[in-house]
């Protein structure tokens, strides 16, 4: 169930986004690129979460509920418990996939900052951000 609101919260962002790029406002415009990122941030993260025993970081299991992750001493076979007692019903996601995004985050965190910059650097020079009428006051 989980995965259908993650779906139709990815959808709702995306559509809404779409909606804005298409606006003629470039305030608007950003706003819109700002949550398609952020759409596609949710999606990859959303790619990366596992069920159970699936789970990339953790190495050992002493039953079915108890988790150890990572070994201290490989040669003594000495592992040290840092999650206990989760069953197979917990969701765990791939830490890959949140470096991956929260690299994605600054990028675009990035990219909105310069593109906020030129609009208001336009807005200051030609008193508008509509896109309509700076194509006409081109020429």
């Amino acid at each position: 169930m989980t995965n259908v609101w993650m779906a139709l919260t990815i959808s709702l962002l995306f559509g809404i986004g779409i909606y804005l790029i298409l606006r003629r406002d470039i305030i608007k415009i950003a706003i819109g690129f700002g949550l398609i990122s952020h759409s596609i941030n949710l999606t990859i993260v959303t790619s990366g979460i596992l069920n159970g025993t699936l789970v990339p970081i953790l190495m050992s299991t002493i039953n079915k509920y108890a988790y150890f992750v990572f070994s201290d001493d490989y040669e003594n076979g000495i592992l040290a418990p840092i999650v206990l007692g989760y069953s197979e019903d917990y969701l765990f996601t791939d830490p890959l996939t949140q470096a991956l995004v929260l690299t994605a985050i600054v990028i675009s965190f990035a990219t909105t900052a310069i593109f906020l910059t030129l609009a208001y650097r336009i807005s200051e020079e030609y008193g508008t951000t509509d896109v309509d009428e700076l194509r006409r006051l081109r020429g």
